[in-house]
């Protein structure tokens, strides 16, 4: 089954084309996206994320078209971009149950053990004006993971995480890869290996 797919996809700035013709589809896994520094890794999530509607192509997530049926597109995403996305007054529960109520989900069974996993327990409290940048990383990532979504998208998860937080989010990929896509861009070959993930390469 087909959770992601892409159709002629193509992107340009300045005159200058990110890529064109992009097809690919994905069904449950582990997916690295790689490249190099400009080759459109971070812009490429953004679109499949709806962030931003490409010039070229089609993107349907479950089925659905990301541009004639957004929302239920949407319903099937998770989307985990680099930088936090939170307002510096809020606290880390109140950008939990944000995030669940913009998704429409009432319950997170995963979230508790994904607090744990995190380290993220002791900082639910704190306002996100307070946290480090690699806590504010972690509560965007445990929230991807805890929705109930099949598609999760993540831009450099693994960047400026520590150590037993890169090991709960490779285990909590490995453990869920044959129900959901994790697709994930990284310059983290650990990452990679750890995660036994498929890598998708951009062109420079």
């Amino acid at each position: 089954m087909d959770l992601l797919e892409v159709e002629g996809l193509g992107m340009a700035y300045s005159g200058l084309a990110l890529f064109r013709g992009l097809s690919f589809c994905f069904g449950p896994g582990v997916v690295a996206l790689t490249g190099e520094n400009g080759a459109g890794k971070s812009t490429l999530l953004s679109l499949l994320a709806g962030v931003h509607p490409p010039q070229e192509g089609r993107i349907r997530v479950k089925g659905h078209d990301l541009a004639s049926a957004p929302q239920a597109a949407r319903q099937g995403l998770a989307w985990v971009p680099d930088e936090s996305v939170a307002y510096d007054f809020m606290t880390g529960d109140e950008f939990l149950r944000m995030v669940l109520a913009l998704r429409a989900q009432r319950e997170a069974p995963a979230l508790p053990d994904l607090l744990d996993g995190f380290g993220l327990q002791p900082h639910v409290g704190k306002r996100f004006g307070e946290m480090s940048l690699g806590t504010r990383k972690k509560f965007m990532i445990a929230t991807g993971l805890a929705s109930d979504a099949q598609v999760v998208l993540m831009d450099e998860p693994t960047n400026g995480i520590d150590a037993d937080a890169k090991a709960c989010l490779v285990e909590r990929m490995r453990e869920g890869r044959e129900a959901r896509l994790f697709f994930f861009s990284t310059h983290d070959r650990e990452a990679v290996v750890q995660s036994n993930a498929r890598v998708f390469a951009l062109p420079a």
